[in-house]
Parts: structure tokens; sequence; C-alpha cells
């Protein structure tokens, strides 16, 4: 688990100028999207949004000056893995969640604008904003849900086609059932970025679990083959079995 550091404006300007190189880690694949730590789920239910305490206007200004200097495009996994090359190793605070009882992540909650569905926290899962707003980002139209499982919604079944045969750029949903095989309609969204093996992919998306971070936006291996694994629901931990879903044509 990370612990949060206090970062200068100043400083932190300073460091967005320059690229300071992707650095991801190479972990054990069926350890690579560990169970982050959220607070009870009454404090979710609760009145005051984006987490207990609100982040302060050093903190916000600082997720703007990291939003206007991020780029635009080609495509949208450059826009993810952009985040990656500048952060991941001199300043990963800033691209992770903040877990609690600190202050909520003012850059994650902005992933959430490319969502319909603002978040009363930054302790939730937050892959499928990433992605929608790197999508949107690049001038393309996402799903608009903070949902994993929007990419293989029928109704969207027009604009994001399924493949077989991923390219870099794509996107690779995940879901989680059930041990009787229950879709529970949760699990993963993340960008390809190419196969490593018959049974792990290269990807770089938000809200993954590397060495040392239980959720950050990060560039990881991650294994393609069925695993179990647990997760909230009602307010409880689950266990399910996480699989591979499909590829999202988005590049």
């Amino acid at each position: 688990m990370i612990t949060r550091r206090n970062l200068s404006l100043g400083a932190l300007c300073t460091a967005l100028v320059s690229n300071v190189g992707s650095s991801a880690q190479t972990v054990d694949p069926d350890q690579l999207l560990e169970e982050v730590t959220y607070p009870s789920f009454d404090a979710l239910d609760g009145r005051r949004p984006f987490g207990y305490d609100p982040a302060s206007q050093e903190e916000i200004d600082i997720a703007e000056q990291i939003v206007a200097r991020t780029v635009l495009g080609p495509r949208p996994i450059d826009i993810a893995q952009s985040f990656v090359d500048r952060f991941y190793r001199e300043h990963p605070n800033w691209i992770s969640q903040w877990p609690y009882p600190g202050h909520w992540n003012p850059l994650v909650v902005k992933f959430f604008s490319a969502t319909s569905s603002p978040p009363n926290n930054d302790m939730i899962p937050w892959c499928a904003a990433f992605a929608n707003w790197c999508i949107e980002r690049a001038g393309k139209k996402g799903s608009r849900s903070a949902s994993s499982q929007s990419f293989v919604d029928k109704k969207f079944e027009k604009i994001f086609e399924k493949t077989t045969e991923p390219r870099e750029g794509d996107l690779a949903v995940f879901t989680c059932y059930s041990p009787a095989g229950e879709n529970l309609g949760l699990g993963h969204v993340t960008f390809f970025k190419g196969r490593v093996s018959d049974t792990v992919i290269n990807v770089v998306g938000g809200n993954q679990a590397t060495s040392g971070h239980s959720s950050i936006i990060s560039a990881i291996p991650f294994s393609i083959a069925d695993r179990p694994t647990r997760r909230h629901i009602n307010g409880s931990l689950v266990q399910c079995v996480m699989k591979l879903n499909t590829y999202i044509r988005v590049s």
C-alpha cells in the first residue's frame, strides 16, 4: 500500500515538463490485480462527496496542471501511457488511489468526468472511468459509464467492435463470475499493448495493482487465464473467478 507524500505545486510543475520514462515492474500475473483497500461501505454511502477529506487547493491545482499537460492522442492508449511515463517512477502518488483516511485524489476524480456517474470518492473502482477519459481525450466515443462491463453491453455493440485478434490500443475486458458461473457484472478494463505468452498480455490502465501499489495507472503484464479473486458485492467480499471476456477495438 502506498503512503501519501506531500509534493509542492512548484516541484510537480517542474516534473511535469520532463518525461521520466516508463518503469513498470514485472510481477507474478496471479497477483497483478490485488484487492485494493476500501473504506467501509457505510462511509461510501455517506453525504460527504469525494472521500473523507476534500483535496486542498494546491492538490486540485496540481491535478489541473497534470490534465492540461496531458497529450491529446493520437490514440487513447498513448494518453494512458503518458501518465506512466511521466509519473510512475518519480511521482506515483499522483496517479494512484490515496488510501483511507487521506484526502481524495483530485486527478482520479477528474477521470469520472468521462462518465455519467460522478463518484462519491476515489476509493471505488475507476478503471473504466480512466479508459473512458483516455478515449474521449483522443476524440473518440466511449461508453460514458464507470462500469468496466459497459464496453460489452449489448446497447454499445454497434460502437465497440469485439475482436479475437487484438492490436495495440484495443481494450481488454475481464468479467467476474461466481463459482456457479453467474456473471456478477464486475471486472476490469484496460488497454492492450501486446502478447507476452499464451496466458499473459501486456496492458496499460488505471486502478491496477503492481508491487508496492494497490491501485495505480500502470503498464504491467496481466494474466488472461481464468483465476480466482475476490470482489465487493453488497458490502461483502465474495469469491469469484475473473475471466477474459473479449477484446474491444478502439484504436
